[in-house]
């Protein structure tokens, strides 16, 4: 069984793409970033767009856009269509198995620190320990969400027939459950919880019950690494001085946050600082400056077996290639 106790994610992605701009300069470019301005993980873009990291490492970066995420942007990887992309573990590694060429060139997200549990304000549920009997809900099915929730009810120490399960389509309608007493517990993410802290009240943070899981990865083609090695590079640094800044200066970076994630400077330098606080036996930050924690990777790989998926066969090291990251981030494999 895994050691929920130990440290893991994987959910969201993001995807760089080149588009020349009307009236813009030649090699323009702009990055289209999947769930950007929804998912937490996709906030050190902005940071490097604001603050002019992209430009510093001579991108030609002019605008984000948002896209949905996962399947879809490994698609676009191996379409041609994208030099570079974010993916979460589980759709990363059911494409390598199906034979995608791409390689991992960095972990980005190292916690899941942006998924919780909800109840309502006046819920009797007051600890994870209180679930037995009660309904749990998550997205779909063999989603990260689902996994997550039959880790909670391990972690917990209860069996999974001690709690009920509901797939609810979405982290939206799992709210609206929750709020019309079809469901006793939802999963919530920020920044939604940060714009609307008193409508819910957190029963758990996942770092705090469950072991680090990798939220997403940053992706590419055998054929980029081979055409565009100093695009790559250019792109990890530029997110590793955004990362920086959240680390050394949260009110600066939360200024580049604030406005695409529809929340307030001060929200977003709170949600930085929390996410950013080191959590577990190895204090890992949430946000990563691009090296590779191969343990957030295998805990979330280890943990699809709750799915009756089998990940123990992989090659860590035939998916990997750490050439791309920042100098000081080579080869950090269990940092």
């Amino acid at each position: 069984m895994l050691n929920i106790r130990g440290y893991v994610m994987g959910g969201v992605s993001a995807v760089l793409s080149t588009a020349f701009l009307v009236g813009g300069a030649a090699n323009a470019e702009e990055i289209e970033i999947s769930n950007y301005g929804v998912s937490t993980s996709s906030m050190p873009y902005a940071v490097a767009l604001g603050a002019g990291f992209f430009e510093e490492e001579g991108l030609d970066i002019t605008g984000i856009r948002t896209s949905p995420g996962g399947a879809a942007t490994i698609r676009n990887l191996l379409a041609g269509d994208l030099p570079f992309g974010e993916a979460g573990l589980t759709a990363t590694l059911a494409a390598i198995r199906g034979g995608a060429g791409i390689k991992v060139i960095g972990t980005t997200g190292n916690t899941v620190a942006e998924i919780g549990w909800a109840v309502m304000p006046d819920s009797p549920i007051q600890s994870i320990e209180d679930l037995k009997g009660a309904t749990v809900s998550y997205t779909n099915p063999n989603s990260t969400t689902q996994a997550l929730a039959l880790m909670l009810i391990q972690a917990a120490g209860l069996e999974q027939d001690d709690v009920e399960l509901l797939s609810t389509g979405g982290v939206g309608p799992g709210l609206a459950a929750l709020e019309h007493g079809q469901v006793d517990v939802a999963p919530i993410t920020e920044p939604n919880y940060s714009r609307e802290p008193d409508k819910y009240r957190i029963l758990a943070w996942a770092p705090d019950v469950l072991p680090p899981l990798v939220s997403v990865l940053a992706l590419t083609t055998d054929e980029v690494i081979a055409e565009r090695p100093e695009f790559l590079k250019s792109v990890m640094r530029a997110r590793q001085k955004a990362v920086q800044l959240m680390n050394d200066n949260p009110a600066e970076a939360a200024k580049h946050v604030a406005e695409p994630f529809k929340i307030t400077p001060e929200t977003a330098e709170a949600l930085i600082r929390r996410l950013q606080t080191p959590t577990g036996p190895d204090q890992v930050r949430h946000w990563s400056e691009g090296a590779i924690y191969l343990t957030s990777m295998t805990n979330l790989a280890d943990a699809q077996i709750l799915l009756g998926v089998d990940y123990s066969d992989i090659d860590w090291d035939a998916i990997i290639d750490d050439s791309f990251m920042p100098e000081d981030q080579k080869g950090l494999y269990d940092q």
